[in-house]
């Protein structure tokens, strides 16, 4: 049918305010673009043709006529008298079509008087979700575009990776084996992208805004969000392709390589599900249909994903608040430990006026500026989680004005930005450990965040350096630093279950055969050919482990007990620690002093020259009581402390 779904001036419910693209080979260094001004809230486009009804139990169509009937009736909404189902949703519900348009705030009325029937469980409008344009800034629409075949010196003109230590993040993770779902336009064809698609779902359901003339289909490639003259409203001027799934897609992880531009994570793979057609514009239906299946939910008439995603970005907004029907959705994955990064949306008002940010279990993003300030067009408030770059943003684009052309760079501003830059954060961050909870990732991105005038900025390099890589040892732990430190040395892998889980066991006594371990990865793992006979009389050859602890015996330092053993399932005592590690560093010549450091240390004691070194150089300051405890069991958090404050005298 022909629609007039929007208002000449699509404003904030955006998905990008398109600045136009840009040649990365060509470009020269300019400021961002400006921020645009606040976009009027009452320009918002208030009509939909569609309804989604609930009902508590199957009911025959003629009962569902009856139920819209009446309905129709007590709102005074004729429209609805001859509506037609024409699917459902995740959740069961009917999507029906009315036969015209009508306002929100009818279709508002309308939900309530369904609603209010006995039969029906929930009702809502099924809202359109869309982008717009914003205009276009003119420093950058003359700097043109090109193929991108360009050079990776495109990363020079990203800001916002700089900004976010991207670099120093990637000496912890690169996204490697994480999938990032996007739900968007779908994706061009884009040699940063392509090869890293790992399944798609083309899930726009109506024909008339779908650009590839049918509804819901495996192709999940965009063929452009460009809409004819009258295609989008009455009287709408025709519109060119803004590719916006794939300039999205590419801040989160476009590749490493020659081409084009570098995303967050840019090792993590692509899961494509496109819900957004002509104009950037599709139904709250079909959205919530794609966040399901990316958590590996089924919907109705769609193969199941190949895999599920392991954390979802929607760069979308639409105004009202979040009905159940996009809150079941987000509730699938976030039951899942999936985080749900949503875009605040770009009207410049209260972040709390649009869905999905006002959903419950989502990371809400605001967009700010090179200079550090609040994007004037950015949503705000107590609603918005975190704040990630999204000004003047340079990722993958295509120089096709309708359908897709060559593959380019293209600069692009808006919240839909801002979201890719923290779902790219969460993938490096699942990639360390991806058994946290989905409200403990949302949690250390905000630990980790730099202090902001309304929140807390997203900081990549920091989020990476508090996740830990174990499940029982979360980011403020004693020792946290410590621990993560000796992972990342080799020096403690740690235990694997087998679901993937790693786990250090801090507060677990270290036993002498791990110690040798720890020793001998700390001394490098250095080229060592274990006798075919054990120096220990309870160590077999075969045995964890005896290859560390004959290398220990060869570098003197343990040569275990008189009787020709070393005991390797006992917990080594801190006395004995303190030998193990003097040793370690060579034996350096050392005075003990006359008065014992420790009150329960007494000079002569065994190991006593060995404690009062390690007094001395600081690994060891004992108790705050005075006290050392020789005869003590050491921890294994306590010996990660113990080899970090050791490791600059080996």
């Amino acid at each position: 049918m022909h629609r007039s779904l929007l208002p000449p001036a699509l404003s904030a419910l955006t998905l990008a305010l398109v600045l136009g693209p840009v040649s990365p080979a060509a470009a020269v260094p300019v400021d961002p673009a400006p921020s645009a001004a606040p976009v009027d809230g009452t320009d918002l486009p208030e009509v939909t043709d569609r309804m989604i009804v609930k009902y508590e139990t199957p009911l025959a169509q003629g009962e569902k006529d009856r139920v819209l009937e009446e309905a129709a009736d007590a709102a005074d909404v004729p429209e609805a008298t001859d509506a037609v189902e024409i699917k459902t949703t995740v959740d069961g519900a009917d999507v029906v079509e009315l036969a015209g348009e009508i306002s929100t705030g009818d279709a508002e009325k309308l939900a309530e008087e369904i609603a209010a029937d006995p039969a029906v469980a929930y009702a809502e409008p099924d809202r359109l979700v869309f982008t717009a344009e914003i205009s276009t800034d003119p420093d950058l629409d003359r700097l043109g575009s090109t193929a991108a075949a360009a050079y990776d010196a495109d990363y020079g003109y990203q800001w916002g990776m700089q900004a976010l230590g991207t670099p120093m993040a990637w000496d912890t993770a690169t996204g490697r084996g994480v999938t990032i779902g996007v739900v968007d336009t779908g994706m061009a064809y884009h040699p940063d992208l392509s090869p890293k698609i790992v399944g798609g779902y083309d899930f726009v359901s109506d024909p008339t805004i779908s650009n590839d003339s049918d509804g819901r289909d495996p192709d999940a490639t965009d063929p452009g969000t460009y809409s004819s003259a009258g295609q989008c409203w009455s009287g709408s001027a025709a519109m060119n392709s803004n590719w916006h799934g794939t300039h999205v897609a590419g801040i989160a992880a476009a590749a490493r390589n020659s081409i084009g531009t570098v995303g967050v994570a840019p090792d993590a793979r692509l899961l494509n599900a496109r819900a957004l057609g002509a104009c950037g514009t599709g139904y709250v239906s079909d959205v919530a249909a794609a966040v399901v299946w990316l958590a590996g939910g089924a919907v109705a008439g769609v193969p199941a994903a190949p895999r599920r995603a392991d954390v979802i970005n929607m760069s979308l907004a639409f105004g009202g608040s979040c009905g159940p029907t996009f809150q079941s959705a987000v509730d699938t994955a976030y039951s899942r430990n999936i985080p749900v990064v949503v875009a605040a949306g770009n009207s410049g008002l209260n972040a709390y006026g649009y869905a999905p940010g006002n959903c419950y279990n989502v990371i809400t993003t605001g967009a700010i500026t090179s200079a550090g300030a609040r994007a004037s067009y950015s949503n705000w408030g107590a609603g918005v989680d975190i704040w990630a770059p999204g000004d003047g943003i340079l990722s993958s684009g295509n120089s096709g004005t309708k359908g897709p052309s060559a593959a380019n760079s293209t600069w692009l501003s808006g919240t839909s930005m801002a979201a890719p830059h923290v779902a790219g954060t969460v993938a490096l961050m699942k990639q360390k450990n991806r058994h946290f909870t989905a409200d403990q990732y949302k949690q250390l991105l905000l630990d980790s965040g730099d202090p902001f005038t309304e929140g807390k900025t997203l900081n990549t390099h920091d989020g990476l350096y508090i996740t830990s890589v174990f499940k029982d040892v979360f980011w403020g732990a004693q020792f946290y630093d410590e621990i993560a430190w000796a992972h990342r040395r080799g020096i403690s892998t740690g235990w694997v279950a087998a679901n993937g889980a790693r786990t250090y066991r801090p507060v677990q006594a270290i036993n002498r055969d791990a110690m040798a371990a720890f020793l001998y990865r700390m001394a490098g793992s250095p080229a060592y050919t274990p006798p075919k006979v054990s120096p220990f009389k309870d160590v077999s050859t075969t045995q964890m482990y005896y290859k560390e602890m004959a290398w220990l015996r060869s570098e003197g330092i343990s040569t275990g007990w008189r009787d020709g053993t070393y005991r390797p399932f006992e917990p080594i005592e801190r006395d004995a620690m303190a030998a193990f590690l003097y040793r370690m560093a060579g034996s350096p010549a050392y005075s003990a002093p006359a008065v014992s450091p420790f009150k329960d240390v007494a000079r002569g004691t065994q190991f006593y020259t060995e404690m009062s070194w390690l007094r001395a150089r600081g690994i060891s300051t004992g108790w705050t009581d005075g006290t050392y405890r020789p005869w003590q069991p050491i921890n294994r958090d306590a010996m990660a402390a113990f080899l970090y404050r050791l490791a600059p005298l080996v």
